[in-house]
């Protein structure tokens, strides 16, 4: 009998864990990922909606469809003859262009020209996968769950595709120079910190693996980026960084890679089980809760517009959607806010750098490694001039959408004193 309980509840176990690590915020557009059939291609056009202010297309880039959503600027009687800078907005982990919205309106009547992606493998986006030569065309089985109306995904592209901080980069550096942005915000949350991190300095340049030369647009040798604001900044890729604390000794750091190495392949290099726990546990109230528990502030915010943005991508992502969440939780983190200030201290440096910061964050708490880093960069003016600066506002992981007028607030501020 014994024997028997050992199996199920280490699985229960091991279960419990993924659901924790969902409802903190890691994975929610991967959780929703339900029973389907392989889709054809030809059955995700693509459409695009436009209005005289706002237009959603799919930007072609490398055989992927990229969703992107663009708001014109709606400049005053004032404004007119003053062009701001283009802001590109960079969502974190599994989420979206969607909970941009307030965001988008705010700039947009502010008279700044917005573009909000939606990054490779998550939100609207192609996520590829490689079914080989000769992929499988059966249509979607959704049942009894339709999408909402005017829901479009991205092509499945049948390709492999590396998942990194550096691939994003070099898709948002792609993008400025396709829209041939001059002047350049990049504004990210979570995870979409870093990339723009990445895409400011230009260290995607040095992650070919295939001889490819690139080339960076956004921080050639004359820069277009002209600010950067980071909503509650990841420490990587995953948390397998935290392994990075200087503070930890040799020993400590040898246990966590461990344990990230057992977790990882009992669970998120584990396709099979991966995708029975998302195709059987999680449901669309499930997901509803988990955001409602990064919405500290205001969790009445978490509408049904909100959840399909993370739910029907994930459901209509096939076996691209396991793929990536496989991917980001298991590859290589990359280089942690912290290494990207020691390796380009003159472009970070130089540049107006602002942090809005929820202080009821679970995921990237303001007492957590990155947190503490920044905190300890602005009172003490590390890199001089006074160009990094840290607002808090009462707010979750999400302080854009969560707590949108005081962290707007914040957000205008700083581009009026420091950017403009």
């Amino acid at each position: 009998m014994a024997a028997t309980l050992i199996p199920a509840t280490l699985l229960a176990a091991f279960l419990s864990l993924l659901l924790q690590r969902l409802a903190y915020g890691f994975s929610f557009r991967y959780v929703a990922f339900t029973r389907l059939k392989r889709s054809q291609s030809s059955a995700l056009t693509s459409t695009v909606a436009a209005s005289a202010e706002r237009a959603t297309s799919f930007w072609e880039w490398r055989g992927h469809d990229i969703f992107t959503e663009v708001r014109s600027a709606q400049n005053s009687e004032g404004d007119r003859n003053t062009k701001k800078p283009s802001v590109i907005l960079l969502h974190g982990f599994g989420a979206s262009a969607t909970y941009w919205r307030e965001t988008m309106s705010v700039l947009q009547k502010e008279g700044y020209d917005v573009h909000a992606l939606d990054l490779l493998g998550q939100g609207r986006s192609s996520k590829p996968v490689y079914l080989g030569e000769n992929p499988p065309s059966i249509p979607f089985d959704y049942g009894d769950d339709a999408t909402p109306s005017g829901m479009v995904m991205g092509k499945i592209s049948n390709v492999n595709v590396q998942y990194s901080i550096n691939l994003w980069a070099h898709m948002v550096d792609d993008y400025a120079r396709h829209r041939r942005l001059d002047d350049v915000v990049l504004m990210g949350n979570s995870l979409g910190s870093l990339v723009a991190l990445s895409a400011a300095t230009g260290e995607f340049t040095d992650s070919t693996t295939d001889g490819e030369e690139i080339y960076a647009y956004l921080s050639g040798e004359q820069s277009k980026v002209k600010g950067l604001c980071l909503f509650n900044c990841a420490v990587g890729l995953n948390s397998r960084n935290i392994v990075k604390n200087q503070n930890f000794k040799p020993l400590q750091r040898a246990v966590l890679n461990r344990l990230f190495d057992v977790i990882n392949f009992l669970i998120f290099d584990n396709k099979i089980l991966l995708q029975f726990a998302l195709n059987n546990v999680v449901t669309k109230e499930l997901l509803g809760d988990a955001l409602k528990s990064l919405y500290t502030f205001s969790p009445d915010r978490v509408d049904m517009e909100l959840v399909d943005s993370f739910y029907y991508p994930a459901k209509m992502g096939g076996e691209g959607a396991v793929e990536a969440i496989r991917q980001i939780y298991t590859n290589d983190a990359g280089l942690t806010p912290m290494e990207y200030h020691q390796k380009y201290p003159e472009i970070l440096d130089s540049l107006p750098l602002h942090l809005i910061w929820g202080l009821e964050d679970s995921i990237t708490p303001i007492s957590g490694d990155v947190g503490l880093f920044y905190c300890d960069r602005v009172a003490n003016n590390r890199g001089g001039n006074g160009r990094t600066t840290i607002d808090m506002v009462k707010s979750g992981h999400m302080p854009f959408d969560d707590n949108p007028m005081e962290t707007h607030e914040a957000m205008l501020r700083w581009l009026e004193k420091k950017v403009l």
